[in-house]
């Protein structure tokens, strides 16, 4: 699971807030990687503190993906139910548990690759799978599937990856099915919290 979320992680990193309707999901991707990574490789790894780190993430992660759909995608059947209370507590906790983990990955960038193909689209045009492959600086390319959805606003966003065959909002829906054998909802939104306090200290 660790290297699933660092892979996925490093690749989030490099899709930007700036979507938009005249573009299509793989242009959005291709015009945000290049920027991300001109911005990277202006900034040395020791001068990524947690200033700089949270100014990428706010900028470029979080609006990139759609945070509702993902929590609710990876809680699974447990969100029909949850009450309207919890749905938010859950979303904004596994979105703060996110950031902490994509600050990490920002911090270890090392020149990452990307390459993607045009997307396809289901049969109503509002879904689409952009595929690609992440070229790690030894050579080694990971396939990665971006699947993404059109809203309201006519922006693409991102509601799960699958990197190399495994998908993150299916590995976080079993984590948490697992979990919830043993704990109630509120109670794993505890121990989220309480991950949160702990990485501050």
């Amino acid at each position: 699971m660790k290297r699933l979320t660092t892979l996925f992680i490093a690749l989030l990193g490099f899709i930007s807030s700036a979507h938009s309707a005249s573009l299509s999901p793989t242009e959005t991707i291709k015009h945000a990687t290049s920027s991300i990574v001109n911005e990277l490789q202006t900034i040395p790894v020791a001068e990524r503190d947690v200033t700089v780190i949270n100014r990428l993430v706010q900028s470029y992660i979080l609006p990139a993906i759609d945070q509702e759909r993902f929590a609710k995608m990876a809680l699974g059947k447990h969100w029909r139910k949850a009450t309207k209370s919890q749905h938010k507590d859950f979303v904004e906790t596994f979105r703060d548990l996110q950031i902490r983990t994509y600050s990490g990955a920002f911090a270890a960038f090392d020149g990452q690759k990307f390459e993607f193909n045009d997307a396809r689209f289901n049969q109503t045009g509002k879904r689409a799978i952009v595929k690609g492959e992440m070229i790690q600086p030894n050579g080694q390319r990971i396939p990665i599937d971006f699947k993404m959805f059109i809203n309201k606003q006519k922006e693409w966003k991102i509601y799960d990856a699958v990197i190399a065959g495994l998908s993150m909002v299916t590995t976080y829906r079993q984590q948490f099915s697992e979990q919830m054998q043993r704990k109630t909802l509120d109670e794993i939104i505890s121990d989220m919290r309480e991950q949160l306090q702990t990485a501050s200290r």
